[in-house]
């Protein structure tokens, strides 16, 4: 932990949810590390386990039914899980701030937009009314929004348009470390360019880090200098950008780019992963993928998978990489 870069670290994080007398391996010892001012890509099927992530570092998972059964979460060389709730107060939404999913369910329909911004601004701060209704109003500004719209409500505005609300929420205080989960997701492809615009103009302008959570590999390709794909609820490959996209190893992540469209010239049909998750009610040993793995081995199905590093900081978690 030596190392300043490091601004975050994850060692072997644990997450489990449980339901119906039934345990949920959500997050199955997943390590990865971001530096300060870099962005990360996280990218995998619904229901790897992207969000439970993202939800853990902000330590914001719902308690019950989520528990993070181990590890350690390193913000700046301090271990946060350790940190009491009301410190964690402090870091959220200062330190630490989150673009959720869906603006729909993550602002309060009974809320004007503009009380949404001004309530973190109040939590965090000693401005007066005035200040705080001034730096609200400048906020939307610089999203995009006229500040005549603050007392608009959530109904009133399009989707794109509480998109950029919540944006302006997560960054009002210049966050070190910003957790942008599908920012983009529902939005057209113009608004997106403007969404993923605003975001890298923020990041860049206050050198903070990112995790961008997505689905979309274009939008990785532009946003992001290290790539984690998560399978199941491990890393199964993370390395540069570079490293992933033009030397993907994992046949999970080979799987990823043969399913994009115009990935190899000539090639009549797209060719897209067989199966599904596997049941995260069962906490199988071996390999995760071993049921849809095209290169699968006899011992894939048992025994511990090295994570092996293929070049410098170049990870893949398999027993038959491509190389």
């Amino acid at each position: 932990m030596g190392n300043t870069d490091k601004f975050l670290s994850i060692r072997n994080l644990n997450v489990e949810y449980t339901s119906g007398g039934d345990v949920i391996y959500a997050v199955n010892g997943l390590s990865l590390d971001l530096e300060r001012g870099k962005s990360l890509g996280l990218v995998g099927e619904t229901g790897a386990g992207k969000t439970t992530v993202a939800k853990a570092i902000l330590r914001v998972l719902p308690t019950p039914p989520a528990g993070i059964k181990g590890g350690e979460i390193f913000l700046d060389g301090e271990d946060i899980l350790k940190k009491p709730e009301d410190k964690m107060l402090d870091i959220r939404g200062r330190r630490i701030s989150m673009i959720f999913q869906d603006p729909m369910t993550a602002l309060n329909p009974t809320m004007k937009i503009g009380d949404q911004i001004a309530e973190i601004v109040r939590l965090h701060s000693d401005d007066s009314p005035h200040e705080v209704k001034h730096r609200a109003m400048d906020m939307l500004n610089r999203v995009g929004i006229m500040a005549d719209r603050f007392n608009d409500y959530p109904y009133q505005l399009s989707g794109g348009m509480k998109q950029r609300v919540i944006i302006a929420m997560a960054l009002v205080f210049r966050p070190e470390l910003l957790l942008a989960d599908e920012p983009t997701t529902a939005l057209d492809v113009t608004i997106q360019a403007q969404v993923l615009e605003i975001i890298r103009h923020f990041k860049q302008k206050f050198n903070s880090s990112m995790i961008l959570i997505t689905h979309d590999l274009g939008i990785v390709a532009e946003n992001c200098d290290t790539v984690a794909v998560i399978y199941a609820g491990q890393i199964v490959e993370y390395g540069s950008l570079e490293d992933v996209f033009d030397r993907p190893s994992h046949p999970y992540t080979v799987g990823l780019f043969h399913s994009l469209p115009g990935f190899a010239v000539g090639e009549a049909r797209l060719h897209p992963i067989g199966g599904s998750l596997p049941d995260p009610r069962v906490h199988a040993a071996g390999c995760s993928f071993y049921p849809r793995c095209p290169r699968a081995a006899d011992g894939c199905a048992a025994g511990e998978v090295p994570n092996r590093e293929l070049s410098p900081g170049h990870f893949c978690r398999c027993l038959c990489p491509e190389v």
